[in-house]
């Protein structure tokens, strides 16, 4: 049997670090435990996270899928991620926000394949047509790969003003590109802004993007050159006994800085955006937002109906079922 080259190979990171915060008190009623979002099963009997993993190994191998996990869900990740081997579960000591939770695992990737092409992907949000969704993901894997310079989102055509999303200014359409260059990245407008947005075509940001390794390393160092430097010394011990305490020490450190903010945004110029529609996507961001996707699925009063109720914090979203 022919082996696969061990370099160049599509890879993936799933984002399963975050706190939800917004939403963490709801949840824990719904769910049980402590209410972290992509750990919950909100509808059906997979949490998010677990609808995400399955989603993605579509299109990637789990040996090739990179989870970054908070060091404070151990208990939860250890359940939910059992079958999975620890070298592809990496801990954050701390959470610095999403560009260290991006580029955390990106490094133990370069580490073992530096000519990679890397998908990322949230683990809490909600998409109905999962196979649609997923197959947008591969034609952002061939433009990438295609023209390995630039970073590919997926950019959600959206059905309302929605001012509590990224927004994606997209360029006019090229020929022979199934993707467009951005005039500008928005990182939560305001609903001012927004509707501006909404009016000249803008897309939402579903933070699900494709880049090759080297390409993303480089957009750091020019949006956040001492993240870059930071990053060094975890890059230059991974594979050896002292990588966990290094990283560790760095942690302690680091600035936090958000992905798209201090780097998409800035980098703008390296970016290209895939419209997508028709796929259900939501970022269940706000309990509004997960209770809205549950009234269009006819679920809402069953979901309502799991609740673990306390009247005085509650009554106002049973009243709305």
């Amino acid at each position: 049997m022919t082996q696969e080259p061990r370099i160049g190979q599509l890879w993936s990171i799933v984002l399963a670090a975050g706190e939800g915060t917004r939403v963490r008190s709801f949840l824990s009623q719904l769910c049980g435990g402590r209410g972290i979002k992509q750990f919950c099963a909100i509808m059906g009997r997979r949490s998010m996270l677990e609808h995400t993993l399955e989603r993605v190994e579509w299109l990637i191998p789990r040996q090739r899928t990179l989870i970054i996990v908070s060091h404070d869900h151990r208990q939860e990740a250890a359940r939910q991620l059992a079958h999975w081997s620890s070298e592809n579960i990496i801990f954050q000591p701390e959470n610095r926000d999403t560009a260290a939770g991006i580029l955390l695992p990106l490094a133990h990737i370069a580490h073992r394949d530096p000519l990679a092409t890397v998908a990322i992907f949230p683990s809490d949000h909600f998409i109905l047509e999962e196979w649609k969704f997923m197959q947008a993901v591969r034609h952002a894997v061939w433009e990438t790969q295609g023209f390995p310079w630039g970073l590919t989102l997926l950019g959600i055509e959206p059905d309302k003003v929605e001012d509590g999303y990224g927004w994606i200014e997209p360029a006019a359409e090229e020929e022979n590109r199934t993707t467009r260059a951005v005039l500008r990245f928005w990182e939560k407008p305001t609903q001012k802004q927004a509707q501006v947005l909404w009016r000249r075509g803008a897309l939402w940001n579903s933070f699900v993007c494709v880049v090759q390794c080297g390409t993303l390393w480089g957009m750091a160092r020019q949006a956040v050159p001492d993240i870059y430097e930071d990053f060094k010394p975890i890059r230059q011990a991974l594979g050896k006994p002292q990588a966990e305490l290094v990283t560790k020490k760095v942690y302690a450190k680091l600035r936090a800085v958000n992905f798209c903010s201090g780097i998409c945004e800035p980098c703008a110029s390296a970016l290209r955006v895939l419209p997508v529609s028709g796929t259900g996507w939501s970022d269940w961001g706000s309990v509004d937002r997960i209770l809205e996707t549950a009234e269009q699925l006819g679920k809402k009063a069953e979901l309502l109906a799991r609740l673990n109720h306390d009247r005085r914090t509650w009554n106002h979203l049973l009243l709305q079922a």
